[in-house]
């Protein structure tokens, strides 16, 4: 007969590895498109969005609803030929943004990796989840500050020729800090978790 143990601990090992293989996809997945906006930006072109407040064209007298006021909040469009410094402020804020992803799905893939090895409160998640807490927090402050501030200049510098519909100015999600401050704060838990494994493994 089977070993339904062995037969768990296979199931276990292929499911830790199905998440690691999602995560490095999904990691990738999430990090292309910054990748791919900051080589396209390097390279003279850049497709960004910006804020404006163009009001959105009304058909007056037209049957059924109307629309009493509406406007638009945000422009995407494709620019050539923008400054050299609001190129590397717009590329060095699509980096940090990869980079700041990266270094998170790395954490998780290393949180899986030592599950399947048996090690959850291992020393390298520890610094793992700290890389991880602060790459959000920082990168994402770094990633969203130099990028606004390269779209701020993106929209001074297309105005002219867009008949100054671009508002200069930038949103700022701080969500990415939250969670961030809630990655470092888990490290803490990590931290506590492996000293208690030690002490245990010391009682054993």
């Amino acid at each position: 007969m089977t070993n339904p143990s062995w037969v768990s601990a296979r199931m276990e090992r292929g499911t830790v590895l199905l998440f690691v293989a999602a995560g490095l996809v999904m990691g990738f997945a999430l990090a292309l498109p910054a990748i791919r906006a900051a080589i396209d930006i390097a390279g003279g072109g850049a497709t960004i969005s910006l804020l404006t407040e163009a009001e959105v064209p009304r058909t007056p007298g037209a049957d059924g609803a109307t629309l009493a006021s509406a406007t638009f909040d945000s422009a995407r469009i494709v620019a050539e030929g923008l400054s050299g410094s609001t190129r590397a402020l717009l590329a060095l804020g699509a980096a940090f943004g990869a980079l700041t992803t990266l270094l998170t799905v790395s954490a998780v893939v290393l949180f899986f990796l030592l599950l399947m090895w048996r090690r959850p409160f291992h020393r390298a998640l520890i610094t793992a989840t700290q890389v991880a807490g602060a790459a959000l927090l920082i990168g994402g402050i770094l990633s969203a500050g130099l990028g606004g501030l390269g779209r701020m200049m993106a929209a001074d510098e297309l105005n002219p020729a867009a008949g100054g519909v671009f508002v200069i100015g930038f949103s700022f999600d701080p969500a990415w800090m939250l969670v961030g401050l809630g990655v470092l704060a888990l490290s803490v838990v990590f931290t506590y978790g492996t000293r208690l494994q030690r002490d245990t493994e010391g009682l054993v």
